[in-house]
């Protein structure tokens, strides 16, 4: 993104309170005039939406670290949504801060967003505000087709398929009683796959789920996860300040590297997005 793109986005942001931004409607309307009065926005945004939909992931830079303008620019992918983005209730932009009190983070690995939804969002956006001064935590990534190209027995193929894998649902309280929701780990059609993991809840859904899952589906899912775990499949890079991320969250699994105590500060928005359909 030029300079002068990114600076007249960031000042027709500002003419936007955040809570006016909330249904697809405002959204829409937010992002047509933006794209009719933010010179080279409108070229920028349709090679994004294109490159994300053909190659799954897109980089721009030099975007404005603010959060109405990222809401503006990932309203090109469909419908910005609150649902499953952070603690905060009906938050279209949820803010990841490494702080003092967690000085030190473990690796995040891969995984997809809202895999406890009926339908996980198609969107991810996470605009760098702030980066590790130390270079960790850099994005990792990987396609669901590469990893089931890594499976070689079609039997852990089909198996992945089966809509019984348990995602365990959190209990609000120690009183209720744990539950899961079940769904495919893969989905194939023809060249392409889609995917839904976590490697949070999908093993504590087996667990919770006890002699529902059998040994064909466990060794399958730990064929899954030995293939995430080839070191040739993910593509790794790191984030810098005003580098605006959009990926297909649907089609390809994220994580980061660790980030060590000179991370402290390192900050990144994060929004979600629906197909316009779903």
């Amino acid at each position: 993104m030029t300079d002068s793109t990114a600076t007249a986005l960031a000042e027709f942001g500002s003419t936007w309170k955040p809570e006016e931004l909330k249904s697809e409607r405002t959204q829409q309307t937010a992002l047509r005039r933006a794209r009719g009065e933010v010179p080279g926005l409108q070229d920028l945004l349709n090679e994004a939406v294109t490159t994300v939909r053909t190659s799954l992931a897109v980089v721009i830079e030099s975007f404005p670290r603010d959060a109405t303008a990222l809401v503006i620019a990932a309203g090109a992918l469909g419908r910005v949504d609150p649902i499953h983005n952070g603690p905060t209730p009906d938050s279209l932009v949820h803010h990841v801060i490494d702080s003092e009190a967690r000085p030190y983070r473990d690796p995040d690995p891969f995984h997809t967003d809202s895999p406890l939804l009926a339908h996980p969002h198609a969107y991810l956006g996470l605009l760098c505000v702030r980066p590790s001064p130390a270079g960790d935590g850099q994005t990792v990534l990987v396609s669901a087709t590469d990893v089931a190209a890594e499976i070689a027995d079609p039997s852990h193929l089909r198996a992945l398929q089966d809509p019984c894998y348990p995602f365990a649902v959190p209990q609000k309280s120690a009183d209720d009683e744990p539950s899961f929701t079940t769904h495919p780990i893969l989905t194939l059609s023809g060249a392409d796959a889609t995917v839904r993991y976590c490697p949070v809840r999908v093993p504590a859904g087996v667990q919770r789920a006890g002699r529902a899952v059998d040994d064909e589906h466990v060794s399958a899912l730990r064929a899954f996860e030995r293939a995430l775990e080839m070191q040739h499949l993910p593509t790794v890079f790191p984030l810098r300040a005003g580098d605006l991320l959009l990926l297909d969250n649907r089609r390809l699994l994220h994580g980061r590297t660790d980030v060590g105590p000179e991370g402290v500060g390192r900050h990144l928005m994060r929004v979600k997005v629906y197909d316009v359909k779903q």
